[in-house]
């Protein structure tokens, strides 16, 4: 398997140009680029640029990060058009760069409800359900999907359709999560696998469902570990690195590997904690921890 750096675990005390300086020293062999990181990155710098380093790299793009998808996404008669626009826009500025820098996948993610970006419909991702039927989440996700899809074949792109434990997600399950791919048909759409999204679902720690996905289906595989808080109190702001926490990685990784799957592990964390230390000091230790984890599953 392959280490791979999310830049969400020092979005708040880096950049994109820092990142690729210490990923490339630490010895990952990916990362996966925040659209917004690229975006600011683009600001001062060129694709041309961003193309160079890579090719002068080991270290390699992998998916961009990500776009958050809502329920009446491309809906004929309720979808928000300004919204839908927005999105669009960000969607296809990072699939064009991430042609011409040679990453191949975009982290799509289900709808997922919350107070801060939902003003029809306030919500408390930890502790309320999400309020729509499974027919309407099938049907919202694959609409959403497949005309996504069609958007990113040009840029030779596969969707990696992510899905979060929490209970305010639309896709809470990997299970649903690939029901929802297989109907929709498209070659270019495949799963996201992160340990702490699914341990959201009730702290399960047997993860061998995993293990019946099929290989050409895994797009992503994300690792993490979390403190040990109670569901609805526990979310995203308490992942940590994987030298320590509650999930029980090596039955998920071992499970994946079951699968046949060697690609990419990208550590991935949101921990205000981390924002605070030196980005160089993140990144060190996030590919120690990381590398250590892969090398005992060797």
């Amino acid at each position: 398997m392959k280490i791979s750096y999310n830049e969400a675990t020092a979005a708040n005390c880096s950049s994109l140009q820092k990142d690729l300086v210490l990923c490339e020293e630490n010895g990952f062999d990916y990362i996966e680029i925040r659209g917004d990181m690229l975006l600011d990155y683009l600001a001062e710098n060129t694709a041309a640029a961003l193309k160079d380093f890579f090719s002068r790299s080991h270290l390699q793009p992998h998916a961009i990060n990500a776009l958050y998808t809502y329920a009446d996404m491309f809906h004929p008669q309720r979808a928000d058009i300004a919204r839908d626009r927005a999105l669009c826009a960000y969607f296809l500025a990072c699939c064009e760069i991430a042609y011409q820098i040679g990453g191949h996948y975009f982290i799509v993610v289900p709808h997922l409800l919350d107070d801060g970006n939902n003003i029809y419909l306030p919500h408390d991702p930890n502790t309320e359900a999400y309020p729509y039927t499974k027919e309407k989440v099938m049907e919202d996700s694959v609409r959403i999907l497949r005309k996504l899809a069609a958007m990113a074949e040009q840029y030779e792109m596969n969707l990696a359709w992510e899905p979060v434990g929490s209970m305010g997600c639309a896709v809470r399950r990997a299970q649903d999560a690939m029901e929802i791919i297989s109907t929709t048909g498209c070659t270019n759409v495949g799963i996201a696998l992160d340990p702490f999204n699914l341990y959201l679902d009730g702290k399960h720690n047997d993860f061998s469902y995993l293990a019946r996905i099929p290989r050409e289906k895994i797009f992503a595989v994300h690792i993490n570990n979390c403190d040990s808080l109670p569901l609805g109190t526990l979310d995203h702001c308490h992942r940590r690195f994987v030298d320590e926490g509650e999930i029980d990685l090596h039955n998920y990784l071992e499970n994946i590997k079951k699968t046949g799957y060697d690609g990419m592990v990208s550590i991935e964390t949101f921990r205000p904690e981390y924002y605070e230390m030196a980005p160089q000091d993140v990144i060190r230790r996030a590919y120690l921890t990381t590398k250590a984890l892969i090398e005992e599953q060797l």
